[in-house]
């Protein structure tokens, strides 16, 4: 929910301003006919227009202008003074007025003083220099038109616009708005969506406009050098009262100026880089909407405190993706502020706020919307949450909240939507819980430890939009009750442990998502509301497609039926569905054909029909799919060659047709056409030939796999060009994201399934089990990043290239059964992540190092098969390790006695000084002598007892 609210007076004026101008443009003068001449002006400027929804049909020549929809009339003279040509209806090109430019006609209109030209379709053009000899206009709105290129300067005549707005999608230039200081009455200013940052005098033009109120600048570019300076002028920005910096690139501090704008209501700096600040800087006690959102912000709570003492007008505070952290309860230390009985929203979501949820939460009377998701509160969801009678949006998924659902919140009458989702929820639900819940149409609890508990003849109060309980025990059979639902339009009850068969009045709810997925279904699918747009039934036990199934649901985007019982051929039918934008059929039991009609599918990007019984050859037709990203048909009997005209899926990132039947040359086309190719699985089929040069210039690859096939010929040497296989400064390997799992055969030759946030990191080559030749290349060891290097079963000579410890990221290296020769190299024991190695039947000879991760792997069967080896891992002593000849030894011995020799004069030399040093003193020094012995005496004595 954006923080936008009706409660802004500036909101109020704007919608009172059209509201009145859309009443005058319903009044129809009979006294007067408009002026000829406009009118002319006005059919011509219709003739340049595209109208395909026909929205000027009141346009006509037998009618009086002053009657057509989107024009005001003077009452006094019929000179048009309003043109309001806005397009109300988003999201489709139908509703577009289009023109390769906009018309000179216009300035027929000498007293127009309302322009609105928004969301329609100039196709690029650029806005037209006669504007600006329009000076009469007070109200001109471009924004989101399709206008694009330099702004010209000349709009700087229009000294009487009060308000301006040319926002819109990037397609805009403003290199110097020094043209902007002449519209001096102008009070509301959007320019968002426009390049500013070569806009150098933007402060300087800003505080020449008296009048301005609201200021928006959205997404310009801008940083902290477009508004240096400014805390030099204490006068910037006092009179407005909305602005909007939002998502530039603003960091460190919050600008010093917004300390003198008593008069701001509104202030808009979410989606920028600030990330410390005294809350100070926003002593802002007029402000009544705050949004913070995506900075990174690093404070703990008694910052929001802070900033909160003085906001008695305060309605609401966005703070979303942040690093706000500590207990929310110290926000509640002093409930007598007054904030207290004014907010009503907050949005606090994406930080990293812990502790309970505090009790005193019932204390925001007026509160209507607040968000904690995704942060890490605890404890129970607390019974004053029921006070909340405002309420209309509760968001506190995504914690790590437990224990019961307190039935208080069945009381909150006023709202339509609560996510509870991704706690550790624990409780029933019962029909109390949803007592007085009129209003509530989105419900998503799903990912706790719920049960719902409901009668059989239960009728909620409430009409649903969107209702996800997922993970939740609802019952065996399907919920009767959610035949009352005729406004549901997205139901998720995937993993519910609901049984048996779908019922029939399911056709009768205008569904467009559906997601069942992981429940025990059985028989077939039943008819569906053909408003269908995503249904997921995977992990069930159906067990037969509709033959009729794409005219079923002729509007369907996302099909998946993966993981059950589906036997029997793909239906024609399903080339009906003509917006299908994925497709994933597979671990089933279908057979039969590929459908020939491939070419419908100008959307689809994912078609996963891997793991069935299909056979057959792939049809040309999949070229015309040409939207293919992901294409799994592995594990299939497909016989035939990889089709050429796979060749326009230019987007491919994905393609696994390992485990059929395929035969022909080695495609080396691929690397000529698929240039986005990331994962290329082509193993366990008859492909024959060499591999081919043109591979080499995959330059994304992350997977390969060519194992199990035919293939002769060297291994090319331009294999390092491979440069998604290095290790980046992240030591990671540089894949992209799929967002799609993938199976991978380990060195042990079992399928693993990596998930989506796996595969990113699964970097392997495996061209085993071949009829390779030639050396192992050297480039090989500059792709760094590879975990699986397989280039076993082939016929490999030549030495392991002695930087093979350059392949630091390697766990599985398989080089057993070629004939490579010579000595394992020192830097195999570099690999300090190696779990399995392999190079049994080779010829290789000498002494096996150690060290390192070689230490754990003692197995000697890794080495079989090459008898010249030696070393500690097989207990075979190297030749080096034997005793050494009798005449070095007699040699050796000679040399120790000497030195033993020397040992003993040194000992007894050091012996004899020691002891006639000692007795010659006693001797000759009559003192010494006479108190040594006293010392001897006295000593004995006491030893004695004496």
């Amino acid at each position: 929910m954006g923080i936008l609210k009706m409660s802004s007076p500036i909101f109020f004026f704007i919608i009172l301003l059209t509201l009145e101008f859309a009443i005058c443009c319903c009044e129809r003068n009979s006294s007067f006919d408009c002026v000829p001449g406009e009118r002319k002006a006005l059919l011509k400027f219709k003739a340049t227009l595209l109208d395909p929804s026909n929205r000027l049909s009141s346009w006509d020549d037998h009618k009086d202008c002053c009657a057509w929809d989107g024009l005001k009339c003077d009452k006094a003279t019929g000179h048009i003074i309003g043109l309001d040509l806005r397009n109300n209806i988003r999201g489709t090109d139908d509703m577009l007025l289009q023109a390769n430019k906009l018309d000179s006609s216009l300035l027929e209109l000498k007293y127009l003083s309302y322009l609105d030209l928004s969301y329609n379709g100039f196709q690029g053009s650029p806005i037209p220099t006669f504007l600006g000899s329009m000076k009469q206009l007070q109200y001109l709105n471009l924004s989101n038109a399709d206008f694009g290129g330099v702004v010209p300067h000349n709009l700087g005549n229009l000294s009487n616009l009060h308000t301006l707005d040319l926002s819109g999608p990037f397609s805009l230039i403003i290199n110097d708005l020094m043209w902007a200081s002449n519209l001096t009455s102008l009070e509301n200013l959007d320019l968002s969506d426009i390049d500013l940052s070569q806009t150098k005098n933007l402060v300087k033009v800003l505080n020449m406009l008296p009048f301005l109120s609201m200021l928006r600048l959205s997404e310009c570019s801008l940083d902290n050098t477009n508004l240096a300076h400014t805390c030099v002028n204490s006068t910037l920005f006092t009179h407005i009262q909305y602005l909007d910096l939002s998502r530039n690139s603003f960091e460190g501090e919050f600008p010093c100026f917004l300390q003198n704008m008593s008069s701001l209501r509104v202030l808009h700096l979410s989606g920028n880089r600030y990330n410390t600040s005294d809350p100070h800087r926003l002593s802002l006690s007029n402000l009544v909407h705050l949004n913070l959102d995506d900075n990174l912000l690093h404070h703990d709570v008694d910052w929001i405190s802070e900033f909160l003492r003085d906001k008695c007008h305060l309605k609401s505070l966005y703070l979303e993706i942040n690093e706000f952290y500590g207990e929310i309860s110290g926000l509640f230390k002093n409930l007598s502020e007054c904030w207290i009985d004014k907010l009503e929203e907050i949005n606090l979501s994406f930080n990293q706020f812990a502790g309970n949820f505090p009790e005193e939460v019932g204390k925001l009377k007026r509160l209507k919307y607040l968000d904690l998701s995704h942060n890490t509160f605890n404890g129970s969801i607390p019974w004053s949450l029921g006070k909340l009678s405002s309420l209309t949006m509760l968001n506190i998924g995504f914690n790590q909240l437990s224990g019961e659902i307190p039935i208080s919140l069945g009381q909150l009458s006023n709202l339509e939507s609560i996510d509870i989702s991704f706690n550790f929820l624990n409780d029933t639900l019962l029909e109390a819980h949803f007592a007085n819940l009129s209003k509530l149409e989105f419900l998503r609890a799903r990912s706790n430890l719920l049960k719902l508990k409901v009668g059989l003849d239960w009728v909620p109060p409430f009409q649903l939009k969107y209702l996800d309980l997922s993970s939740s025990k609802i019952g065996v059979q399907f919920p009767q009750w959610l035949q009352t639902q005729r406004a549901l339009s997205d139901l998720y009850l995937s993993n519910c442990s609901i049984s048996g068969t779908l019922p029939s009045w399911l056709q009768y709810i205008n569904l467009t998502s559906l997601d069942l997925s992981s429940n025990h279904i059985e028989g077939s699918i039943p008819k569906l509301a053909s408003s269908i747009v995503n249904l997921n039934l995977s992990n069930n036990m159906i067990n037969h497609l509709p033959r009729n199934i794409g005219h079923m649901m002729p509007l369907l985007l996302d099909f998946a039926l993966a993981k059950n019982f589906v036997n029997g051929s793909i239906p024609e039918s399903l080339c009906e569905m003509k917006a299908l934008a994925s497709l994933d059929l597979s671990n089933n039991y279908v057979s039969g054909n590929l459908p020939d009609c491939l070419e419908n599918f100008e959307h689809l990007y994912l078609m996963r029909l891997s793991s069935n019984k299909l056979s057959g050859i792939i049809p040309n037709s999949i070229g015309g799919a040409y939207s293919l990203t992901l294409l799994y048909l592995n594990n299939n009997n497909l016989t035939g060659q990889l089709p050429y005209s796979l060749k326009n899926c230019t987007s491919l990132s994905l393609l696994d047709v390992g485990g059929n039947k395929l035969s022909g040359n080695l495609p080396g086309w691929i690397g000529k056409y698929l240039p986005h190719i990331q994962y290329l699985i082509l193993r366990n089929n008859d492909f024959y030939g060499v591999i081919s040069p043109e591979f080499c210039q995959l330059s994304q690859l992350h997977v390969v796999d060519f194992a199990y096939n035919k293939l002769t010929g060297k291994i090319p040497h331009c294999i390092g060009n491979f440069s998604s296989m290095v290790m980046n400064e992240n030591n990671y390997a540089n894949g992209k994201w799929i967002g799609e799992s993938l199976g991978q055969t380990d060195w042990r030759g079992v399928e693993q399934e990596f998930s989506e946030n796996q595969v990113l990191y699964v970097v392997s080559l495996d061209l085993s089990k071949n009829k390779l030749v030639g050396d192992i290349p050297l480039e090989l060891t500059n792709l760094s990043g590879l975990i699986g290097l397989n280039l076993s079963h082939n016929r490999l000579e030549g030495n392991i290239p002695s930087k093979i410890g350059n392949l630091k990221s390697l766990i599985s290296l398989d080089l057993s059964s070629n004939n490579l020769f010579g000595t394992i190299p020192d830097s195999l024991s570099d690999l300090n992540f190696l779990s399995h190695l392999n190079l049994s039947d080779n010829n290789l000879s000498g002494r096996i190092p150690t060290g390192n991760q070689l230490q754990t792997l003692d197995d000697p069967s890794i080495y079989d098969g090459n008898p010249q080896l030696c070393g500690a891992q097989l207990h075979k002593k190297c030749s080096d390790d034997e005793a050494p000849n009798v005449e070095n030894h007699a040699v050796t011995r000679e040399d120790d006695r000497a030195e033993k020799i020397y040992l003993y004069g040194v000992i007894i030399s050091g012996v004899a000084t020691g002891f006639w040093g000692v007795i010659g003193v006693l001797i000759f020094k009559r003192s010494w002598r006479q108190a040594y012995f006293l010392f001897i005496e006295v000593g004995v004595a006491k030893m004695l007892g004496w």
